[in-house]
């Protein structure tokens, strides 16, 4: 049955569209908490998950929440009509896999295609996350899954008949700016790289907030295109472009819940580099202690389903097992890790940034051009330190929007410093890249560009008692306090003492 309620609008995202009904009123039209119904203005239509109130919203009432106001275009007062939906036919399906079942490619396609129509609720896609965490997924159903996740966004076509290739890593290590050499230097071979970005989720920098500090990120799929076409790569921010976009959605649910199972990290990464149009992935598995993957026999079990599912989807994937137990430069937050990132392009010297870079890229060079990966590896380090990946690195960053020649000299970092000392003399043993991201972010990281640290002894120096290992950066005193405070706690410098006690 359909009903006219007015609109009261509430200016909350929910990140899917919810409403909320008196709990009298959805009684009599028989729907309950997390149950579906059809908004309607006119022709235009969208269904939306029910909330209950018992005294905020009336009886000729519904509460639209932003998502599905700013879909419709309503307005406080604004008639609506509303009728109950059955409850989707996916639900089915999450069930058979909470039961063990092995799922039809049809039955996952519809799972993801009542997520992108707002037919699920939260606790529902949580369920059908839990499920493939526990009872896991055949490849045949990844295929499925990546292949539908892949058909929820925009997807990327090139006209040049040059290679298409991207370059992804699963992350965990602080100050990994790799991309940002990588593309810049397979962009001057004459490669088509479409890379598409994270910002930070719990780390101290995401490549998408470190590139913000020279050009736009926040591109659409055509202007992302645009920047390819005319220099042969780019670093934008995926969130923007609307890519693979179930992926997103499904993430919302997954990150509260620290949930990662590898079909779903498989189907996240491969379903966006397709969607970048990549025939050819390099995907880095950074591994050790404080990495997302802890031993080396995990990291080629994983690296082996990549490989498979890439050959399911006809896209040639060559897999890095690379140490991410330690931070791969000694700087963590934005603007830091972009200074260090353009001065590594720039010339300053050889670090453990241009070497991975250039490792990767070697990687990369030899599947495109059946050459040795140590071939591959002279070629990529020869354009580093020659100058073509800087200056390919300054067309793409003038291309999104940028200025046209940035130094690492201009950019700025937070005013506010500390210095933190040794408290004893020893050796580095570890710097622990969580406890670092830590401490940059309780200095403002990412969202204030500014913040970060600077670790000043790294594995294996030698250190006296009192001598500098961290130097603390802020764009206010009280962020600088808040950092300092936290250091104390999360110290990421680990030393080994030489005397461990006298008895």
């Amino acid at each position: 049955m359909k009903e006219a309620f007015n609109v009261k609008v509430y200016d909350i995202e929910q990140g899917r569209n919810e409403v909320v009904l008196s709990a009298k009123q959805a009684r009599r039209m028989g729907v309950d908490v997390s149950g579906r119904v059809e908004l309607s203005v006119g022709k235009k239509k969208t269904t939306a998950i029910v909330n209950l109130a018992h005294r905020t919203v009336s009886n000729h009432e519904i509460g639209v929440f932003w998502e599905a106001v700013q879909e419709l275009k309503l307005k406080n007062g604004q008639k609506i009509s509303v009728s109950p939906l059955r409850p989707p036919a996916s639900l089915d399906a999450i069930r058979r896999k909470l039961d063990g079942k092995t799922l039809e490619p049809v039955e996952v396609r519809s799972i993801i295609t009542d997520l992108m129509n707002g037919h699920l609720a939260t606790p529902e896609l949580a369920a059908f996350i839990a499920a493939v965490h526990t009872r896991d997924m055949t490849i045949e159903e990844t295929t499925a899954l990546t292949e539908a996740i892949y058909q929820s966004g925009e997807r990327l076509t090139f006209k040049k008949t040059k290679p298409v290739l991207s370059e992804h890593s699963i992350g965990g290590v602080a100050g990994d700016r790799t991309s940002m050499l990588f593309v810049p230097i397979m962009a001057s071979l004459d490669v088509l790289v479409p890379k598409t970005c994270s910002r930070a989720i719990s780390s101290a920098a995401g490549t998408a907030d470190v590139m913000e500090l020279f050009c736009p990120v926040d591109l659409t799929a055509q202007k992302m295109k645009a920047v390819v076409e005319k220099t042969n790569g780019c670093l934008v921010w995926g969130g923007a472009v609307n890519m693979a976009a179930a992926d997103d959605k499904l993430i919302q649910i997954r990150h509260p819940l620290h949930l990662d199972p590898h079909p779903l990290l498989l189907s996240s990464i491969l379903a966006k580099k397709k969607a970048e149009g990549a025939k050819y992935v390099i995907l880095d598995i950074p591994t050790g202690i404080g990495a997302k993957v802890r031993e080396v026999e995990e990291a080629r079990a994983l690296a082996k389903k990549f490989r498979t599912l890439g050959e399911h989807l006809e896209i040639n994937v060559e897999v890095t097992i690379t140490d991410g137990s330690e931070p791969l430069m000694p700087f963590a937050g934005p603007a830091l890790e972009a200074k260090e990132a353009l001065r590594t392009m720039e010339g300053s010297g050889w670090n453990g940034l241009a070497e991975k870079s250039c490792q990767l890229s070697g990687v990369a060079i030899a599947l495109l051009r059946g050459v040795s990966r140590e071939e591959g590896y002279r070629l990529a380090r020869h354009r580093l330190k020659d100058g073509h990946a800087l200056q390919k690195f300054l067309e793409i960053v003038a291309a999104q929007g940028g200025k046209k020649e940035p130094q690492s000299a201009d950019v700025q970092v937070g005013k506010f410093r500390a210095t933190v000392f040794a408290p004893e003399e020893g050796t580095v043993e570890h710097v622990d890249n969580r406890r670092l991201s830590r401490v940059a972010r309780a200095l403002g990281a990412p969202d204030d560009k500014l913040g970060g640290l600077h670790v000043l002894a790294m594995k294996g120096d030698r250190v006296e008692k009192g001598q500098p290992i961290c130097e603390l950066y802020a764009s206010s005193q009280d962020k600088l306090d808040y950092g300092l405070e936290q250091i104390k706690h999360f110290n990421p410098v680990d030393i080994e003492k030489i005397v461990i006690d006298v008895v």
